[in-house]
């Protein structure tokens, strides 16, 4: 394990130390991800991905999740992006709020204050080749978690459930089809 470098506060090394112990959430790929400075003096990025089983999809694949978080220590706050693959049997009116909903079930779990945000549903067209256009959904949210009773942030617990959240919305998830 790396040492703790110099001049960063208690706050901020044990909520790092928790990121590394939490539990990871099966079927999610993790990577550190940089805070720009210019968000926080001090902060925890971590990006995320859904993997499938045989894990031939690619990065960024539309029938697969991914997102990522940050932990912005002053008073903390966390801000997170999901980019979510939309069944176009779902692609109507409704599809933002059903997002937001199901977000919601996860992220309430992890002790959060004020939660704000935005869901944008995304439509490609393709041309040529008879390709099939797609959907897709994109979140990007934002809360205050609430300290625990010893004052501390268990900011393990925001990151694995924001993974739990993306990999919710994954194919790779389902079931493997009778056909293969």
């Amino acid at each position: 394990m790396p040492e703790r470098p110099v001049g960063v506060p208690d706050a901020v090394w044990s909520a790092v130390e928790s990121v590394r112990s939490m539990p990871r959430v099966t079927g999610m790929r993790y990577r550190e991800l940089p805070v720009p400075s210019t968000l926080a003096d001090y902060g925890i990025g971590v990006e995320m991905e859904c993997v499938a089983d045989d894990d031939s999809r690619s990065f960024g694949d539309a029938h697969m999740a991914s997102g990522w978080i940050m932990l912005l220590y002053s008073h903390w706050r966390c801000v997170a992006y999901a980019q979510l693959p939309l069944p176009s049997d779902e692609n109507d009116g409704l599809a933002p709020s059903m997002y937001w909903d199901g977000m919601r079930s996860f992220v309430d779990d992890a002790s959060l204050g004020d939660v704000s945000g935005t869901v944008t549903v995304t439509q490609n067209t393709s041309f040529g080749l008879a390709q099939e256009g797609t959907a897709g959904c994109e979140m990007r949210v934002s809360w205050t978690p609430l300290a625990s009773m010893d004052g501390g942030l268990d900011a393990g617990g925001q990151v694995r459930c924001w993974a739990r959240f993306v990999q919710s919305a994954s194919e790779c998830e389902e079931e493997p089809s009778v056909d293969r």
